[in-house]
């Protein structure tokens, strides 16, 4: 306290400012916050699901003129799919939970259709469906796993109180075998974080991190699958590899998010006839006013 009286006023007000500013950042570094949805009309993303094929490397066994008839088949069936616009909407229910949906969205202008587009306009142009409660808790159980992992991604929420730092797990198993396949290597990472709050506009933003891996790797004992798994005699095991990386931007005071981005990857030697095989899908949810 010496010290400070012998400093000039102007250096004294800075010192302060400084030591002011520091007990605010680490009081709201350390505060407990609830993370909700706070839906009370229809809230809508544009959504972004950018999937971008990575090309394999050949086997012999791949290069017949059937196998490059549905490898080229299904490139095509992927890119059309991959270049379509998407639109979701959370909706508030009458027990406070949220309803989500995502619609294929079909630009007026363009005339051309695809298998994807085809099957989405059979069912009101509805890709994906799901429910959360207002804590983010995942409700949808009945729906298939690959259509609630999607939903847990990009909607689900801790359902507690978290505070800077703390880590919680999401309700996904992105990677799905069948009784044929027999593992022998496994590993899973499923880590999401809340890496900081910040301040924008006079808003409270929670800054969250998501760091989830899926791998695996066997063999398949029916013989059939093992002849689509590519696999040569010297090296018969087949693996699988998913990684979800994002970043989410969630408004503590509006209760959504204000952005929302993340990149899946899927590496594996898995291919049957050209499907399937590594690719990359790019994840953003934008909202609309």
């Amino acid at each position: 306290m010496v010290f400070i009286r012998m400093l000039p006023t102007i250096m004294k007000k800075i010192l302060l400012l400084l030591i002011i500013t520091s007990f605010s950042v680490n009081a709201q570094q350390n505060k407990t916050v609830n993370l909700k949805w706070k839906i009370s009309d229809t809230l809508t993303y544009k959504t972004v699901m950018n999937e971008v094929a990575v090309e394999q490397e050949q086997n012999e066994e791949e290069t017949d003129s059937l196998s490059e008839v549905f490898k080229d088949l299904f490139k095509q069936i992927q890119k059309s799919a991959g270049n379509q616009k998407f639109e979701t909407k959370l909706y508030p229910d009458k027990k406070g939970n949220v309803d989500i949906a995502m619609f294929l969205k079909k630009d007026k202008t363009d005339t051309t259709d695809n298998i994807f587009s085809g099957m989405a306009g059979m069912n009101g142009n509805v890709v994906l469906r799901g429910k959360v409660s207002s804590t983010g808790e995942l409700l949808s159980f009945y729906y298939k796993s690959s259509q609630n992992n999607l939903i847990s991604i990009l909607f689900e929420l801790p359902n507690k109180p978290i505070k800077v730092g703390d880590k919680w797990k999401l309700k996904v198993d992105m990677i799905s075998m069948d009784q044929n396949f027999v593992a022998d290597t496994l590993f899973k990472k499923n880590e999401v974080r809340l890496d900081k709050i910040m301040e924008k506009d006079g808003d409270q933003i929670a800054v969250i991190k998501y760091d989830i891996e899926e791998y695996v790797s066997g063999d398949f004992g029916n013989g059939l699958m093992t002849m689509f798994a590519g696999k040569s005699d010297d090296d018969k095991k087949t693996f699988m590899k998913m990684t979800h990386q994002a970043t989410g931007y969630f408004s503590i005071n509006k209760g959504m998010w204000i952005e929302y981005d993340g990149n899946m990857e899927i590496q594996t030697n898995f291919s049957m006839m050209g499907m399937g095989g590594n690719k990359r899908t790019e994840f953003k949810l934008i909202p609309q006013k």
